[in-house]
């Protein structure tokens, strides 16, 4: 019986083995299916988001390209409206003296309501030196310039007409600018 037990027991570990191998096989086959499927949806879904990326890159070209060729379009006609304005007729000192009372200089930038002798200084040596220049200016940047060069003490002025009022000054429309200077306080 010994002999027997024996080989009954060696026959039930060998298909016990046999069995294990066959669990370990067929349960790597299918973790490894499964890696595959997940591999294919990981790469699908990467394709369908690269295909969105791109598809967000050209619209946001195409939106970047519309936009600037608007801003090269305006900016062309400011061009225009400033060479016209300049164009409309040099500085008519005896008409400023007239409307103003007091002789005015051409680009002497303390004509702006709200420029005084510290802030024109400023200007010119930043190379705003006329009223074409700082008519061709953006407020924002003229107060980051004061900011910049002059210090906070410069915070409390407000440069939003300053290119307005110099845009008037080099098409010599003066009494446009009394008007405008007259509702003003302080170049505000």
């Amino acid at each position: 019986m010994t002999e027997r037990f024996t080989s009954d027991l060696l026959f039930i570990l060998i298909v016990l083995i046999v069995a294990a191998i066959l669990g370990f096989i067929i349960g790597y086959l299918i973790k490894k299916q499964k890696h595959a499927k997940l591999v294919k949806e990981l790469e699908e879904k990467m394709a369908k988001q690269k295909a969105d990326y791109e598809s967000s890159i050209s619209s946001l070209k195409a939106d970047h390209e519309k936009e600037a060729g608007k801003l090269k379009a305006e900016l062309d006609n400011c061009r225009k409206e400033l060479k016209a304005l300049q164009a409309a007729g040099e500085f008519d000192a005896e008409a400023a003296r007239k409307v103003f009372g007091k002789k005015v200089n051409k680009d002497d930038l303390k004509m702006v309501e709200g420029i005084g002798e510290k802030i024109e200084s400023i200007l010119k040596a930043s190379g705003i030196d006329s009223w074409a220049k700082l008519s061709d200016s953006k407020p924002e940047g003229i107060k980051e310039l004061l900011l910049e060069k002059g210090g906070s003490q410069y915070a409390i002025h407000e440069p939003r007409t300053w290119p307005d009022q110099a845009r008037l000054m080099t098409a010599n429309k003066w009494e446009e600018l009394k008007k405008l200077q007259d509702e003003l306080s302080g170049g505000r």
